[in-house]
């Protein structure tokens, strides 16, 4: 099978672990997916989120591991007022475009998160952007960006699960 094919195969195969285990609410499961060197950024809504840097706009999300780590905690955590009851969510993963640059794989591909409390649905629209690497023989995330493709977070007004 060719190279190229069997790449996106696994890379596909990384991405849709971690959106089951999203959906499952298994948190430090998903967290042993990042690298200890990761971050995960959520950009606002209002600029390029492909090209967006933090230094030069003001991130919903933007995280290192060390943030992520007290995330996937406080989550777990009953004092965690927006998410407790936790919130059933369902993360869908399509379009999965994969290239090299080097030791580095680029993922692309797009969501749609839906998340359902309290009597209310909301969907999360948008795609990925993973940096992704290779150790141990598999595959860690470096660097996941969730550009959301939507005007303004309304009628959400947040974000308090992980996307």
């Amino acid at each position: 099978m060719d190279e190229n094919i069997l790449l996106r195969l696994r890379v596909e195969d990384l991405l849709y672990l971690e959106a089951d285990l999203l959906d499952r609410w298994q948190l430090d499961a998903w967290l042993a997916l990042y690298t200890g060197d990761a971050h995960y950024f959520v950009p606002p809504s209002d600029v390029d989120g492909d090209t967006a840097s933090p230094e030069t706009s003001l991130f919903y999300i933007i995280d290192d591991r060390v943030r992520m780590e007290q995330r996937v905690i406080r989550l777990g955590k009953v004092g965690a007022h927006s998410e407790h009851p936790r919130s059933k969510v369902r993360h869908l993963v399509s379009n999965v475009r994969v290239s090299r640059d080097g030791t580095i794989i680029r993922a692309r591909s797009s969501f749609a998160v839906w998340r359902s409390k309290d009597i209310t649905s909301d969907v999360f629209i948008g795609h990925y952007l993973h940096e992704i690497v290779e150790r141990d023989g598999g595959l860690m995330i470096a660097k996941k960006t969730c550009v959301l493709d939507m005007e303004a977070l309304r009628p959400h007004a947040r974000i308090s699960i992980i996307l």
